[in-house]
């Protein structure tokens, strides 16, 4: 009781990971690390694919009804969930944060502090924007990747995309180490929705008031150093 008297007021921290296990992990790791620091922790999630609240007894759970069910996700690639994902949690997470927020008037529950949210889900920040609550964006692979995601226009531009196969071996000028076949490639019906995805949720991180990566200097100092340039 006294653990949680002290989470009190101002610490509480609202976390949206997307919901495939290698973005759901390393969110969730964030919200321990986050508790250990004082923060009261709430996970706002879809249906599909939730986690296991059993596994943290100390954070709140809130899945988000009516967005997605099992068995819509079951008909469509990564790529086309994400889509959907972006377009009907829209309502369901507007009404949660404002019944969170409403609750800023009893003290003893704390405010929010900040919006967590993983990367891919770009819909939220117009929600955070409309209800007031700074967004912190979560990208849960490393800086090397997202910034390869960043830069993908140019890539257009130059012709690497659509990648081909003939030029596998060619080095990404604009991008060393980088040959054209480590380029990421999603398998979809549709190539071109991976390529809209992705730029759209490199451009509402720049609207964010901040970004995590996965990372350390140590490991990506020069990816790092090129983010802090385009993503002040």
């Amino acid at each position: 009781m006294e653990e949680e008297k002290q989470r009190g007021k101002g610490n509480r921290i609202i976390l949206m990971p997307s919901p495939f296990q290698g973005h759901i992990t390393p969110l969730l790791q964030l919200a321990n690390i986050l508790y250990s620091k004082g923060f009261s922790i709430t996970i706002v999630h879809t249906v599909f694919n939730s986690p296991d609240p059993s596994s943290y007894p100390h954070f709140t759970f809130l899945p988000l009804h009516g967005a997605l069910s099992e068995t819509e996700a079951s008909k469509v690639d990564a790529v086309h969930l994400t889509e959907v994902i972006n377009v009907r949690c829209v309502q369901p997470l507007k009404e949660c944060l404002t019944m969170l927020l409403s609750h800023d008037k009893n003290k003893e529950d704390g405010f929010v502090s900040c919006f967590i949210v993983d990367a891919a889900l770009y819909f939220t920040q117009g929600v955070c924007d409309e209800v007031g609550v700074p967004r912190i964006v979560l990208r849960t692979g490393g800086a090397s990747s997202f910034l390869v995601f960043a830069s993908f226009p140019l890539l257009r531009e130059k012709g690497y995309f659509p990648v081909q196969e003939s030029r596998s071996e060619e080095a990404v000028v604009d991008l060393p180490p980088l040959k054209v076949k480590d380029l990421p490639v999603f398998q979809s019906k549709e190539p071109e929705a991976f390529y809209k995805l992705v730029c759209r949720f490199v451009d509402e991180c720049k609207k964010s008031s901040g970004i995590i990566w996965n990372t350390f200097e140590e490991l990506e100092s020069s990816a790092l150093t090129k983010l802090r340039q385009d993503f002040s």
